[in-house]
């Protein structure tokens, strides 16, 4: 639960701010390729936007949280416990 907290509330956050930034630069309305218009309405526009971008944001914040773990996280290895040899000169 928690690690999809932490990749999907910050995607959700940089979503936000990407759809807003976009949307204040372009009118959905003009937005077309090859002469057709993508969208019929603003909606449609602002929605699908929005659902890009936070799958973006999210495939941003997998790949930081996968460079953010080290090595032993990565491998899966567990390196044997360091065992001390006892003193063999306090015996007799």
């Amino acid at each position: 639960m928690k690690k999809g907290i932490l990749l999907f509330w910050p995607s959700f956050i940089i979503a936000i701010l990407a759809t807003g930034v976009f949307f204040s630069i372009f009118d959905p309305a003009e937005l077309s390729l090859h002469g057709k218009t993508l969208f019929n309405d603003k909606l449609s526009a602002y929605s699908v936007f929005f659902l890009i971008s936070w799958t973006f944001g999210a495939l941003n914040t997998s790949i930081v949280l996968l460079l953010e773990k080290n090595a032993r996280e990565l491998n899966g290895f567990t390196a044997p416990p360091v065992v001390i040899p006892e003193d063999d000169a306090s015996q007799p």
